[in-house]
């Protein structure tokens, strides 16, 4: 064999052991959980819903879950499972579409089986959108079990990188996996200033209100159907009273109070759904102390709404959800947007 033979040889070799070294690293250290729960001691990072929900799924040990947008990210699922007695993970998408919630329910579905209850959090600008429409693209090669496609996953230098090699070199502790993608925001950043310095009315929320009914039917209904001995909690997220005098700006209160009384009557034809309305919450969306912009609020707040679910305030009923949500209008008509420094809304209705 000649020089550049031999060289050429040792080349390949060289590349097929690193790319092999390069896998083996990540399959074992498995930093997305696609084929393992978590090492023991090992500094793992968690940051990214959309490729590490799907493993996270699959193969952590949990028998309820909390879902939902960046609404439910300040929610800490050790305080959940103190007041229900589960062992409850987060699996938020941030502007999560039906859709969304419909993906990660099936991997639940076919990976993990019956779960014990589902925390469901509701946005309705986003159930007005299009029945296949998603938030953010997904990573298909994590969300399905095609192991051929997992080559995307074992030689991709950001993984190998960000989550084996730089955890490792910072030290540390795994991310709390009780809490994860919490916004870590200071709590003195929640404060009515910065809220009404990045408020621009109105909002312009898109969204086809007829879109509801089909979102719930063919992305929420058929889990509850499908799993009744599942006790599903799905609450309405209180979006503080700007959002409110948005609305009203743009005369769209009754087209949101009518998604709200929607989907309301929906679940409620379940024995197996609780429902709870925290945004009419008056205590909590007029202060705006308890927000970071015109719709996330605070940790003490979700610490709040876990507490009053647990305890059954805040519920609505086939008896009381007309005059529960039709009260958000009253509230949010009556308020004196002056004291803001904002424009007056009619209150003729």
């Amino acid at each position: 064999m000649n020089a550049k033979k031999r060289w050429l040889v040792i080349f390949c070799v060289v590349l097929l052991l690193s790319l092999g070294c390069m896998a083996a690293v990540v399959i074992i250290v498995d930093p997305f959980f696609q084929y393992h729960k978590p090492l023991e001691g090992f500094p793992y990072r968690i940051d990214n819903q959309l490729t590490q929900n799907p493993g996270i799924a699959m193969n952590f040990e949990y028998d309820s879950v909390l879902l939902g947008s960046s609404m439910i990210t300040n929610f800490d699922t050790a305080v959940i499972d103190d007041y229900f007695g589960t062992d409850t993970v987060k699996l938020t998408y941030n502007a999560a579409r039906p859709l969304d919630q419909d993906t990660i329910l099936k991997i639940i579905e076919e990976h993990h089986g019956e779960l014990n209850k589902v925390f469901l959090a509701i946005d309705i600008p986003t159930y007005a959108r299009a029945v296949d429409e998603r938030a953010y693209p997904l990573q298909e090669y994590l969300y399905d079990d095609n192991l051929l496609n997992d080559v995307k996953y074992w030689w991709n230098k950001d993984v190998l990188l960000k989550y084996i090699v730089i955890p490792l070199l910072k030290g540390g502790e795994a991310d709390d996996f009780h809490n994860l993608y919490n916004t870590a925001y200071d709590p003195q950043w929640y404060n009515q200033e910065n809220v009404l310095r990045d408020y621009a009315p109105p909002l312009g929320i898109a969204g086809n209100p007829e879109n509801v009914k089909s979102n719930m039917e063919q992305h929420i209904i058929p889990y509850i159907e499908s799993h009744p001995d599942t006790e599903y909690y799905v609450f309405f997220p209180p979006y503080s009273i700007l959002f409110w005098h948005s609305a009203l700006l743009e005369d769209r209160m009754e087209e949101y109070l009518d998604r709200y009384i929607l989907i309301t009557e929906m679940l409620l034809e379940y024995e197996n759904v609780r429902v709870f309305f925290f945004a009419g919450c008056g205590e909590i969306i007029c202060n705006l102390n308890n927000y970071i912009d015109y719709s996330h609020y605070s940790r003490d707040v979700a610490f709040y709404m876990t507490r009053c679910m647990a305890e059954g305030k805040e519920e609505i009923t086939k008896e009381n959800y007309q005059e529960k949500i039709r009260a958000l209008d009253k509230l949010a008509r009556e308020v004196d947007y002056g004291q803001w420094g904002l424009q007056d809304v009619c209150t003729d209705k």
